[in-house]
């Protein structure tokens, strides 16, 4: 028996499989009309408005090809032009057996007669596509009203609606929340406590059913299952085992929904320029074209990049390795704020964060003496978790920081992903070039694989305990490495450097202390100014930020300091581990090893007093860089002796008074 549900169970997979893996209805195959531009791929309407095309090929040698819906048969008598979706051009690119999807702008595909390649300027058909009269587009499916009429627990939703094979959407949904144990609910006949439970979210399959009102709740079967699959769709509680309330799927509501196609594996197309090389096979490419007589190269930087995360490259800091300190690179990025692209020329004289006051660490050319931003941004988009971001920068140096990109050879060069901080600037890559790099520019490069878009996993971050030192205590303070996304950027909710403070071994634990006690630091941060790489200062201030030295006059007015400024000797944590691949901080300190870096063996003191007028939240900081550290809680000292005494006198008042 159970053999034979197994079978029956991998046929469901099968089908649901070939279910969901088509693309819509059908419009048409490519057909050349005259002009060879080797075009060719298969049309599908996926709804009203969305047309997909599988393995769509075009050889790019046009400036004027769009995608065109016609309103005629004769594409040439008028209709609309229809964005590819990627912010900067509707002109098409080369293409080489992608899949792409296309939004109309307006109105539905059967108001139109025709879907081609046209060119925009001389109404030229490069291929065409007729609509027929009667085509048909798939359409999500209206079951109707849902919920009994007796109400039980309030469920109802003014209507349950088949979006495509895999999504069902419950509109202005209530539900008191009150079922012990209830969840939305898909089998085979009616609802009963052996059917198929539909996890939402789908990673909690426990997660039992919350309060509604008037909610849009959109639910994802279970893996290999679809609407093909199941006779029903509802809410049942299993402690009370009730029906809340459920709708039949009939066949007659399956039969023309729009298919699922999941954006993700959708590759870029393919550029367009010249040259490629893969720096990161599967997250970062770079493409580049030379123009000699213009002085020029156009470099276009492709990958998997979320916001505010940047991609660097550009000329190695030595002519004879990959080297990151005086390097010369570009940075790219999407702002968060808007989400537009960026583009930034950056000089790296020291491997630390930029301090703008001087311009020394990673910091963008203008800030830096004899420096300007010689890179032009020439446009960005992002589709489906992908990333092109497409600049201009002169071939020879045009300031003392810039370095002269050589077309004779091998040049080294250097790349790196981070993010940008919130003061706007480059933080610490988490992920660097390995070995050295090289690049011919002057040399036909062999093109690059499509890139395909990944999960954008944001890993948890590491959960630290806080620590409550009593009155008199010592803390250590030392600094490590940030611990990526699972440490301080995931802790503190915001991009530091690359190195933060551990405080008695944790990093940037939450300090618990109370007001009137005296805590000790001893600090082991670096105390040689001159080096300001390593120089980290200990202090506590209101902002959550730090970086007192760096900051402008009218920054530090807007500050204050509840503590002095205490330096010490140089102690580091260090190790090469990926933060990422470890689920708790005490197995990824295990794999660091603390250093010291000074013949002197006493560290920096800092004695603090919590004053009575202290805020119940400062910080401890760096002085000279900023995001090294974290929260530090004040609270009231509970003080015994005159609560003590409050106690006696009401305990007398209460005995007098009952003598009376």
């Amino acid at each position: 028996m159970a053999i034979l549900l197994s079978i029956v169970q991998l046929m469901l997979v099968a089908l649901s499989s070939a279910a969901i893996t088509n693309f819509g209805n059908l419009v048409g195959e490519f057909e050349r009309d005259g002009t060879s531009h080797q075009i060719s791929g298969s049309v599908f309407a996926v709804d009203q408005a969305t047309l997909y095309i599988q393995g769509f090929n075009f050889d790019g040698e046009s400036d004027c090809a769009v995608f065109y819906a016609g309103t005629s048969d004769d594409p040439s008598s008028g209709g609309d032009v229809i964005p590819v979706g990627d912010g900067m051009s509707d002109i098409l690119g080369v293409y080489r057996n992608e899949d792409i999807m296309l939004s109309l702008s307006s109105g539905k595909i059967t108001d139109y007669a025709s879907f081609s390649i046209l060119c925009e300027e001389s109404k030229e058909s490069f291929a065409k596509i007729t609509i027929p009269g009667n085509f048909e587009t798939p359409e999500p499916a209206h079951l109707g009203d849902f919920g009994f009429e007796r109400r039980v627990h309030n469920v109802h939703a003014d209507d349950v609606i088949i979006l495509n094979p895999k999504q069902i959407q419950f509109v202005n949904l209530d539900y008191d929340g009150r079922g012990p144990k209830a969840f939305f609910w898909t089998g085979d006949g009616t609802p009963d406590s052996g059917d198929i439970k539909v996890p939402l979210p789908a990673d909690n399959p426990d997660k039992i059913l919350p309060k509604y009102s008037g909610a849009t709740v959109t639910i994802t079967l279970p893996d290999g299952l679809t609407v093909f699959d199941v006779d029903f769709i509802g809410i049942w509680c299993i402690a009370a085992r009730q029906n809340f309330g459920h709708l039949l799927i009939k066949d007659s509501d399956r039969n023309n929904i729009p298919p699922l196609i999941e954006p993700a594996t959708t590759p870029l197309p393919a550029t367009n320029l010249e040259n490629c090389k893969v720096l990161l096979t599967d997250r970062f490419h770079i493409a580049w074209t030379v123009d000699e007589g213009s002085n020029k190269i156009t470099l276009e930087f492709r990958g998997i990049l979320s916001l505010n995360e940047y991609l660097a490259f550009g000329i190695s800091g030595s002519p004879t390795e990959t080297s990151m300190v005086g390097s010369d690179v570009s940075v790219v990025w999407f702002d968060p704020s808007d989400s537009e692209p960026r583009a930034e020329d950056y000089h790296l004289n020291a491997y630390s964060q930029c301090i703008p006051n001087d311009g020394t660490g990673a910091c963008p050319d203008q800030l830096q003496q004899g420096g300007e931003d010689n890179v032009l941004l020439v446009h960005g988009f992002q589709r489906n978790g992908l990333s092109v971001i497409r600049i201009e920068r002169p071939l020879s140096a045009s300031d003392d920081l810039d370095s002269q990109i050589i077309t004779t050879g091998n040049v080294y060069v250097s790349w790196g992903i981070g993010f940008i901080n919130p003061t706007g600037h480059v933080a610490k890559h988490d992920t660097p070039a390995t070995g050295d790099v090289f690049v011919n520019f002057g040399s036909p490069s062999s093109t690059c694989p499509a890139l395909k878009a990944i999960a954008d996993v944001v890993p948890d971050p590491w959960i630290i305990e806080p620590l409550r030192p009593d009155c008199g205590d010592t803390l250590t303070a030392v600094i490590g490495p940030s611990g990526g996304q699972r440490g301080y950027q995931g802790i503190a909710n915001q991009v530091g450097w690359g190195f933060a403070w551990f405080i008695n071994g944790f990093l940037i634990p939450e300090i618990h202390v109370k007001r009137g006690c005296n805590y000790t630091f001893e600090v082991n941060g670096g105390d040689d100014e001159t080096m300001t790489g390593t120089y980290h200062p200990f202090y506590i201030t209101d902002v959550s930020d730090g970086g007192f030295l760096q900051k402008t006059a009218a920054e530090r007015s807007r500050e204050t300091k509840y503590s002095a400024v205490a330096e010490g000797p140089l102690c580091e944590y260090q190790g090469d581990s990926n933060p990422n691949d470890f689920e708790n901080f005490d197995d990824y300190k295990a794999t660091l090893t603390k250093e010291c870096f000074s013949a002197s063996s006493e560290p920096g003191t800092l004695v603090w007093q919590v004053a009575e007028d202290t805020p119940d939240l400062v910080y401890y900081q760096c002085y000279q860089h900023r995001f090294f550290g974290w929260k530090i809680h004040v609270s009231a000292a509970v003080n015994a002796t005159p609560i003590r005494s409050l106690v006696l006198f009401f305990i007398a008042f209460s005995v007098m008074f009952l003598s009376l």
